[in-house]
């Protein structure tokens, strides 16, 4: 895939590579990031599924997306991914992967039903007093100045911020607003992690902005990542025969 021409690109079907049938591929982690190398070595690089090989050291595919399956609470997972409309390369993937509960949908076209039947907002963004609400009123509180400190790191040299906290960039009239306790709570930032960082966070999401305050911005599952995006990609190449290894490089 190339996104470079819009989707006169990104939908044509690559050519078969020179030499991928005398190729076999390693991928070390069963993650999200390599299973979608995985899918893609078999979408598009068109690599028989059986020189595929996935190598996990734990017994529970799917990297920060795992899930353990427990009768009394269901599935529990140790991470997950905040998804929004521009993953273009996996959404593009997951329109190829069959969804594992419907048959003939694909995982792209259930995120993408349930999220135009049922789109995901916050009616309560924070809390005080025990659980009142802290009436934020999807307001960011920033001062001319706070926008200007924002504006500043977001247009700073990379190599100037090294070595910089955020509170080396931030004063109170930042840290202090509603912008930031959205962003913090959203992304998991901390008022001494790297300011380098943050203005990649920035960057990245800048998108996100508007919906900082209600998460209108994010799209998510019906039940959860591990079964609505790591299983369906496993079955996926299971089913092209990729080799699952587990419970190596202990």
């Amino acid at each position: 895939m190339y996104y470079s021409s819009g989707n006169y690109e990104a939908f044509a079907r690559p050519k078969k590579p020179d030499g991928v049938d005398s190729k076999s591929a390693y991928i070390i982690g069963s993650g999200l990031a390599a299973l979608s190398a995985a899918c893609y070595l078999v979408r598009d690089g068109q690599m028989e599924g059986s020189r595929v090989h996935v190598l996990e050291k734990d017994s529970v595919p799917g990297g920060a997306c795992d899930g353990m399956y427990y009768t009394s609470v269901g599935y529990v997972m140790r991470g997950g991914r905040e998804m929004d409309n521009h993953f273009e390369c996996m959404w593009d993937l997951f329109r190829s992967i069959p969804s594992i509960e419907t048959e003939g949908v694909s995982v792209l076209d259930e995120y993408y039903w349930l999220n135009k039947a049922d789109p995901n907002f916050s009616l309560c963004r924070a809390t005080e007093k025990q659980g009142q609400d802290a009436h934020t009123d999807k307001k960011f509180g920033l001062s001319d100045k706070a926008c200007s400190q924002l504006m500043k790191l977001y247009l700073t040299a990379n190599e100037e911020l090294y070595n910089k906290k955020i509170t080396d960039v931030f004063d109170d009239e930042v840290l202090n607003s509603n912008f930031w306790l959205y962003w913090r709570t959203m992304f998991a930032f901390e008022n001494w992690h790297s300011a380098l960082e943050m203005k990649l966070y920035m960057q990245r999401f800048v998108h996100h902005i508007g919906g900082l305050p209600d998460f209108t911005a994010l799209r998510f599952t019906k039940y959860n990542q591990y079964e609505s995006m790591i299983l369906p990609m496993i079955k996926y190449l299971e089913s092209f025969g990729v080799q699952f290894q587990r419970k190596l490089f202990r």
